[in-house]
């Protein structure tokens, strides 16, 4: 809807490699966190014995001296160190040590265990990091063996990784608690026990909580998530190509399955705007919302039409030679694991998003065991597509299924001229759009097809290797000859390929363009609509914005240099009293640093009166103001912003190629224009009754009005 994109600042870091994240959060973290714990261990074991022995030492003392008290309260009791005290008063001081000591006792007796918590649960965390690490490169290495051993290694993987993640999520979440609770509970070791201390041990108690409760919560969820979903179907505006509809198409596809010897489809589609490919997922075709099953075959019309029939019969040949490897099948047994795992980290993604504790560590080893899927489902597409195409060129010759590769290539440009003028309502191409196609190509012909060479062909649910690639595969020589075949225009005697194939191929491409013109006409009303909902989504009249400067800083300086002024008055009007008596030079110096502080209050007292009563930025519907900036900017020109919020604000604007930049009204470190990042920075303490989200929110919501009311003007 808008040109106009936030940057989020809380965003990924740049410079840190992934392998150092992942290492430092499954391998170096879980290992400190252990140490951190035998580290704690040893420190309860010392703290232990010596209140134990202290212990002893004051029952000993103790007994020895309730005797002499009560026999002789006064009698005079020489401690170590030189001190003496009576003998009833060194009872009472040892009895309260001795309480004191036997809290310490219960409290190190209570925190031990923690330590035992804190070693567990970063030793767990580290055997499910290093488990799911090496898990995952065992799998990607075997998954090279055979495509069936892909999918049992990372359907194995995917049944081990929620264990995994669970054991890495709940061993930070341990230790982590582990350690707190540690740490808070030896808070009497440090000496007497304040309020601010007691308010630190709770404080510390409820973080650990919220991590243990995170961690469990997090790992509750895993159960959920990681169920292996039914993948949804292939959604494809398109028509089926019935043998009614196509007698001369279905011979010529069953011709061709029968030579590969490969099952032929069990449906045709053809559409608008996708390319070839077949599939055995289900299709929903749209608008009729019919639901395909089994082997389907799609095909473009446009190609229909501007390849030949040795060309078609190279790109449906590689098609049908999918059925014969059984690659289709295989699509359907490794989409639901992908989409499962993909399902299943965006829920993880969504969870440390909200900041649970622990869920990062997981992200990073579930992205780790996506990583080698990734790697092991592009070698083993690679290398049957690379098989794909050298069947399809059994079935009219290596030289057609080059020419094919770089055709569909090129031809793109042309469908997608007319298909986008179409769809924002240019109707001068009529009725049938592939018609126009073909006209457009007939009197331009196609682009240099040098640009599209490294291209690869789009597929719903699989990649394809770059076209150079491809056709050096087959051993066709990229050269003047093929580039020139590829390259040809259509005679105006000849045929195209859906004429010949369809019983009136062009009442089927009408009915494919009416599907298509409606489906847009309705896009556009959605999207005017859209449009004037953001237009709506701003207020006509300005809004007057002001920094967060509190208006009692002030009166505050203003106080202060009343009171610098009555202690210079004091100091010459009583200078005895005030301790000066008639040394001059003393009484000169401190009226001089007063009065310099009277002249920094009142300028700081005329900057801060000024800050407050003036407006910091003006938002109209098509432009904001600010008194940094010697003109407005057009909220039309910034094509991104950002919002930045530390000790201070800052609004970073970033405008498009073309747009003028406003100049500075005067030097400020804080507001900048930046005319090489083409980005404006206006900075401030704050904004005024208004938080960073809400005012990050309103600055979009005005660059999206504005966008927008430009697109309705445009028609």
């Amino acid at each position: 809807m808008t040109d106009a994109t936030q940057v989020n600042g809380a965003g990924r870091r740049r410079g840190v490699p992934p392998v150092v994240a992942m290492t430092f959060w499954l391998i170096v973290l879980p290992l400190a966190l252990a140490a951190l714990g035998v580290w704690q261990l040893e420190r309860s074991g010392q703290a232990r014995q010596s209140v134990g022995v202290a212990s002893e030492n004051m029952a000993r003392t103790i007994a020895e001296l309730r005797p002499i008290a009560a026999e002789t309260p006064n009698a005079m009791i020489r401690f170590v160190g030189g001190r003496s005290y009576p003998a009833s008063m060194a009872l009472a001081m040892v009895e309260k040590a001795a309480g004191k000591n036997g809290f310490l006792q219960t409290v190190s007796a209570l925190r031990h265990p923690f330590a035992y918590l804190t070693i567990a649960g970063g030793i767990l965390a580290f055997l499910g990091g290093a488990v799911g690490i090496l898990a995952s490169n065992l799998a990607g290495r075997r998954a090279r063996r055979s495509r069936d051993q892909l999918v049992r290694s990372f359907m194995r993987l995917r049944l081990l990784l929620p264990f995994l993640l669970a054991a890495v999520m709940l061993g930070l979440g341990f230790a982590g608690v582990g350690a707190t609770l540690f740490e808070t509970i030896s808070l009497p070791f440090w000496g007497d026990l304040s309020g601010d201390a007691i308010k630190l041990g709770l404080a510390g108690i409820l973080l650990a909580g919220i991590g243990l409760y995170c961690a469990v919560t997090a790992v509750r969820g895993l159960r959920r998530v990681f169920a292996l979903v039914e993948p949804e179907p292939i959604v494809e505006r398109a028509r089926i190509a019935t043998e009614q509809d196509a007698p001369a198409l279905w011979s010529f596809v069953r011709h061709l399955a029968s030579r590969m010897q490969a099952g032929p489809p069990d449906t045709i589609v053809v559409g608008l705007t996708r390319g070839f490919y077949v599939t055995e997922s289900r299709v929903r075709l749209l608008p009729g919302d019919q639901l395909v099953e089994g082997r389907t075959l799609h095909m473009p019309a446009p190609f229909l039409e501007l390849l030949d029939t040795a060309e078609i019969a190279a790109i449906v040949g590689h098609e049908l030679a999918h059925f014969v490897g059984e690659d289709t099948r295989y699509s359907q047994r490794f989409v639901p694991i992908y989409s499962s795992l993909q399902r299943s980290l965006g829920a993880l993604y969504q969870a440390d998003l909200n900041g649970d504790f622990g869920i990062g560590a997981g992200l990073r080893l579930g992205y780790h065991a996506l990583s080698r899927f990734d790697t092991a489902v592009a070698h083993w597409s690679r290398i049957r597509e690379f098989e794909a195409d050298r069947r399809g060129s059994l079935a009219s010759g290596p030289d057609a299924a080059a020419s094919a590769l770089i055709r569909s290539h090129i031809a793109d440009s042309n469908i997608e001229v007319i298909l986008e003028a179409a769809f924002r309502g240019d109707r001068q191409f009529g009725s049938n759009l592939v018609a126009a196609v073909a006209a457009l190509t007939a009197k331009q012909g196609f682009q240099n097809p040098d640009e599209h060479l490294e291209d690869r062909q789009p597929h719903p649910t699989d990649s394809h290797p770059p076209t150079t690639q491809r056709i050096q595969a087959l051993g066709v020589p990229v050269d003047e000859k093929l580039l020139a075949h590829a390259t040809r225009r259509r005679g105006a005697d000849t045929s195209s390929f859906g004429a010949r194939a369809f019983a009136d191929w062009d009442a089927f491409c009408r009915d494919l363009s009416s599907d298509f013109l409606v489906n847009a006409d309705k896009a556009q009303v959605e999207y005017r609509q859209e449009l004037q909902i953001a237009v709506a989504g701003v207020a006509d009249k300005e809004i007057v914005l002001f920094e967060n400067i509190r208006p009692i800083a002030a009166p505050a300086m203003m106080l202060i240099a009343v009171l610098f002024g009555a202690f210079i008055a004091c100091t010459y009007l009583f200078p005895i009293q005030m301790g000066f008596g008639d040394d001059e030079t003393t009484k000169a110096t401190v009226a001089a640093i007063l009065g310099a502080g009277i002249v920094f209050c009142l300028g700081l007292f005329v900057f801060v009166r000024h800050r407050v009563s003036h407006p910091l930025m003006v938002l109209t519907p098509e432009t904001l103001r600010s008194h940094w900036l010697a003109q407005p900017v057009r909220w039309d020109a910034v094509v991104g912003y950002q919002v930045h919020v530390a000790h201070r604000l800052a609004l970073q604007l970033f405008l498009a190629d073309g747009a003028p930049l406003p100049d500075r009204t005067r030097f400020s470190f804080y507001n900048k224009v930046n005319r090489k990042r083409r980005m404006i920075e206006l900075d401030a303490l704050g904004i005024r009754e208004m938080k960073a989200d809400a005012f990050s929110d309103m600055v979009g919501r005005y660059i999206a009005a504005a966008h927008a009311r430009r697109a309705l003007d445009q028609g």
